[in-house]
């Protein structure tokens, strides 16, 4: 019989994590730049005074700002992934898999990593809701 114990191809891991960053840093985040930079401003209805067209306008800024900060959220969620997976792949090769420590150590990174991930989730849901004000809430 073999040896029972749990074989990891850290290899794996790393690469992933490589090609998360080189996709993030080479391909996403200049395509974001791009996608993003004629879209900082809302320029249509400048000329009119109309309030629905003024209403519309603010719907579409706030639609546009809350993409931009989608795509800033989804290349720092890939980061964190690649982050994530170098760690895992790092403790893996620095230890026996076998060894209660090094599995210790293992679990210890992952949960690291998803908390990372958690409190970025958070601010960025706090950010997306903006202040809050106080106030009465009012029936419709």
């Amino acid at each position: 019989m073999g040896d029972p114990g749990i074989n990891v191809e850290t290899g794996g891991l790393t690469r992933f994590a490589a090609d998360v960053r080189a996709d993030v840093d080479y391909v996403t985040e200049p395509a974001v730049g791009r996608a993003t930079m004629p879209l900082s401003s809302v320029p249509f209805g400048a000329q009119n005074a109309s309030g629905a067209v003024h209403a519309a306008k603010q719907r579409y800024a706030r639609s546009l700002n809350a993409s931009t900060r989608n795509l800033s959220n989804f290349l720092a969620a890939a980061r964190l992934l690649a982050a994530a997976a170098e760690k895992v792949a790092a403790e893996f090769d620095a230890s026996d898999a076998r060894s209660a420590d090094g599995t210790r150590r293992v679990e210890q990174a992952l949960w690291a990593a998803a908390e990372e991930a958690r409190l970025a989730r958070l601010a960025a849901e706090q950010a997306a809701a903006g202040p809050r004000r106080p106030g009465r809430a009012v029936g419709m």
